[in-house]
């Protein structure tokens, strides 16, 4: 079982995520983001094998103090992986998320994160289809290539969750005195 930290959006805002999220299906045999049951977010850092603990104890120090925060998002990308093309939202840099996820690696030794998580080699995104098949590359890379109308996402939530399935282990409302 895997453990993330992310943030997520419970809010009006993500509702161009969840439009993408739409759009891309249709290069998947089934909705890859719908079926998580859970809402549009940014995984910040994903552990294999790690005491629940250990987990917990980052969360509540990297969890001090957040504020809810807002991100742009003004064009997409692609992840070419070994069985699937995955499409996503490129967020635009952000002071907010940066913090949180150096918070995170602070507590819990970069080494033990999945390599794509570590600092250093870490991409911003937010999945919007996970499963694409590779007989579909050229549509979905087509898809995530053209311009789109930008938009910006309240970010209101931050977990700790295991997957698969999705199972929220910890979780927090950011501050509202964020933005």
């Amino acid at each position: 079982m895997a453990y993330a930290f992310n943030i997520r959006s419970e809010n009006e805002t993500s509702n161009p995520l969840l439009s993408l999220w739409q759009q891309c299906s249709c290069f998947e045999r089934s909705p890859s983001m719908a079926q998580l049951s859970y809402p549009p977010h940014i995984t910040l850092a994903i552990y294999d094998d790690l005491a629940p603990e250990s987990l917990l104890d980052a969360f509540s120090i990297a969890s001090m103090g957040i504020d809810k925060f807002t991100i742009s998002f003004r064009s997409l990308g692609y992840f070419e992986a070994p069985n699937a093309i995955i499409l996503w939202a490129a967020p635009e840099p952000s002071d907010a998320l940066a913090s949180i996820h150096t918070r995170i690696h602070s507590q819990i030794e970069p080494e033990l994160c999945r390599a794509n998580y570590r600092p250093g080699r870490w991409v911003p995104h937010s999945s919007l289809a996970t499963s694409i098949e590779y007989s579909h590359r050229d549509e979905a890379i087509a898809f995530a290539n053209k311009t789109i109308d930008p938009f910006e996402v309240v970010f209101d939530f931050f977990d700790c969750a295991s997957f698969p399935p999705v199972k929220i282990t910890r979780k927090m409302r950011l501050n509202e005195t964020g933005s």
